[in-house]
């Protein structure tokens, strides 16, 4: 299967131009993307090694620079997604993760960026949360 690869310059500029047309509504579309996203990159992963296996998928697509999964956290470092902003800005990669872990509990869960490279902080967090 032949793989588009996009810069961070050009995936920022697609949010940008998405966020001018729809405001923040485009949070949810982002969101949801990388959920489909992240079930995706999920699939046919055994539960042996899981999280292994999908953070180096997530390096080697370069989402992340870097990506630590713990049961209700996940810590990453360098989203393609980050940039000055005066809000977390790492949507799709939280829907990534939402579908990751969906997959892997086989349960809604929701994902929430709690810190993010993009408001100065040194990594972004996002906590898990099993809804059922």
């Amino acid at each position: 299967m032949k793989e588009l690869k996009l810069t961070k310059k050009e995936v920022l500029e697609i949010k940008r131009v998405l966020q001018e047309i729809m405001s923040y509504a485009s949070t949810g579309i982002f969101y949801r993307s990388g959920e489909v996203l992240g079930k995706m990159m999920a699939e046919n992963i055994k539960r042996e090694n899981y999280f292994e296996e999908v953070r180096k998928k997530l390096k080697e697509k370069s989402w992340v620079e870097e990506i630590e999964f713990k049961e209700e956290m996940v810590i990453a470092k360098g989203s393609i997604e980050v940039h000055p902003s005066k809000i977390a800005s790492c949507d799709i990669l939280r829907g990534i993760i939402r579908g990751i872990y969906e997959n892997y509990y086989k349960t809604i869960i929701k994902v929430e960026e709690t810190e993010c490279e993009s408001l100065g902080d040194e990594f972004c967090v996002f906590n898990i949360r099993r809804v059922r």
